[in-house]
């Protein structure tokens, strides 16, 4: 028999997409959604009206010639002889042919009219606490678990007598997975063959969470599940797909040469821009995507001048990004870019005007709209660390950013010092999760205390992948010093350039912008730890 299965059923009234099979030698057809098929006629679907024959009792049947027996050997694929030796068989039930399959406990079965659609499963006594074929087998090297009593049957004809047993049902009750704890127990292993559907991959995740280290799964590839396999009278398929099954593992977790490829072949290079300042660039590559970087420094010293730095840079690479500067009016923010962009200070509207070039800054304005990659979110008084995550969420999935530039980030919580701390400490971690997740680059400015640590929160650059400290002497006589902001790596880079000074950017007050000094290729010592406090020991051109 050469059978076709699982097309759309072309009966009148009938919705089913895949209940349909027919025989490409005789012609003859079934849906088994609908009951429809071809017995008395002979003749095939295709472009033929069809009176549509339904089971809907006993008498309809025997008047048909057919029974129970012909319609699992025909449907099915089942023989006789399995569903008589493993406990199946047949009754009238109330003017509709019953199936029934015995479980453990004489008492105890499970009825299934013909067709499902008539009656559905029926329960005759109690609950199904236990595998259908449990008591066939006392324990063994390889269990194979399916998902409906038709499907262990079929493994059974296809594979032998291994032992095999069903669940009795895609969500079994909790007696149920109390009893397959002691008896799992018996076996080396399983060999979940459930149905490939989201039902099938919840039962066999539920399997692997209670009995991880010995699950595997039979990979059924375009077969929904093991009656499928004998149906299409392909047994070796299915020996094949069971000897292949490969160990459930999280999703998480990499053991196989397949894993490390597909990290090798999927897993993007580093994603970054660079900064233009040469030293900083040539430890750390530039500002990464998919990273967490903190910029930490005490008050004063100009660090949001150089998160705007940055974002001109970011913008200046063709990425789209967000900024949000939270000691900073939305205007004052926009300006800031503003002047980068005509170089020029245009900070204040009434600088703007004195200089005749309003039209200009509104001119600018348009074209940084217009890009469609600058973003500028407030971070309102009354929303706290999860409304920031969720925020940041929306800017990359809706608007498609790449980078997210945020500071300060102690501005953001509440509380007393130590419940800042535990805040901070959770929103960085959420943060570097976050930024592997979905693939974003987010930059934090931290406020540095007189330890050189980050405020309120020794530990939140533990949570950075990469960390840049600022120093400058804003009360030096020499005015080009007080004008010089200097730029260490501090102790984490994961790119493993090093840590040291790495460059300087000088503070022009006519464009109020910033721009890098010469490269002054410092030679990296490790040795020693990377502060704001240690800062102050640095020589011109000497690392620490």
């Amino acid at each position: 028999m050469t059978e076709i299965p699982h097309k759309p059923c072309p009966l009148p009234d009938c919705n089913s997409s895949d209940a349909f099979c027919y025989n490409n030698d005789t012609g003859m057809f079934w849906c088994h959604s609908c009951g429809g098929n071809s017995k008395g006629t002979g003749k095939c679907f295709d472009g033929v009206t069809i009176e549509p024959f339904t089971f809907n009792n006993t008498q309809a049947r025997e008047q048909e010639g057919l029974s129970l027996e012909p319609y699992y050997k025909e449907h099915r694929g089942i023989q006789k002889t399995i569903m008589e030796k493993y406990g199946a068989y047949f009754t009238d039930n109330n003017g509709a042919e019953t199936v029934h399959f015995t479980y453990p406990e004489a008492t105890k079965h499970k009825n299934q009219s013909i067709p499902k659609k008539d009656k559905g499963h029926i329960l005759t006594s109690g609950s199904m606490d236990k595998f259908y074929g449990q008591d066939d087998y006392a324990g063994g090297l390889i269990l194979t678990i399916t998902e409906g009593e038709e499907d262990r049957l079929s493994v059974i004809q296809m594979m032998g007598d291994y032992p095999t047993v069903s669940v009795p049902s895609a969500s079994p009750s909790k007696d149920f997975w109390e009893n397959a704890r002691t008896y799992l127990a018996k076996f080396e292993k399983v060999y979940l063959s459930v149905d490939n559907d989201p039902a099938g991959d919840k039962l066999a995740e539920q399997f692997f969470r209670i009995f991880a280290g010995k699950v595997y799964r039979v990979d059924h590839g375009k077969y929904k599940d093991a009656n499928d396999f004998l149906v299409a009278d392909d047994y070796a398929g299915y020996k094949k797909a069971w000897w292949a099954s490969q160990k459930i593992k999280p999703e998480t977790i990499n053991t196989t040469a397949e894993d490390f490829l597909k990290v090798y072949d999927e897993t993007p290079d580093y994603e970054y821009f660079k900064t233009g300042i040469e030293g900083l660039d040539h430890k750390m590559l530039g500002i990464h995507k998919s990273a967490l970087t903190i910029i930490l420094a005490p008050t004063g010293i100009g660090k949001t001048e150089f998160v705007r730095y940055l974002e001109k840079k970011c913008y200046d690479a063709g990425h789209t990004f967000a900024f949000c500067h939270g000691e900073e009016t939305e205007l004052r923010s926009l300006l800031g870019l503003v002047s980068y962009e005509l170089n020029d200070n245009l900070t204040r509207k009434d600088l703007i005007d004195a200089k005749g070039r309003d039209q200009e800054v509104r001119d600018e304005l348009s074209i940084l709209g217009k890009s469609e990659r600058l973003n500028q979110f407030v971070i309102r008084v009354d929303q706290g660390p999860e409304d920031i995550i969720e925020q940041i969420r929306f800017l990359v999935s809706a608007m498609g950013c790449d980078y997210i530039f945020l500071e300060p980030i102690q501005d953001f919580v509440t509380g007393t010092t130590s419940e800042k701390e535990n805040k901070l400490t959770d929103l960085a971690n959420t943060m570097k999760r976050l930024c592997a997740e979905i693939n974003v680059g987010i930059v934090i400015i931290a406020h540095a205390n007189e330890d050189g640590d980050a405020k309120y929160c020794k530990s939140l650059t533990q949570s950075a992948a990469y960390e840049i400290v600022l120093e400058r002497d804003p009360n030096a006589e020499d005015q080009d010093e007080a004008n010089t902001t200097k730029v260490f790596v501090g102790r984490k880079n994961r790119t493993g350039g090093g840590s040291g000074f790495a460059g300087e950017l000088t503070f022009g007050f006519d464009t109020y912008t910033l721009s890098p000094t010469q490269d002054l290729s410092p030679v990296i010592d490790r040795s020693k730890k990377v502060t704001v406090k240690s800062l102050k020991l640095v020589n011109d051109g000497i690392n620490f």
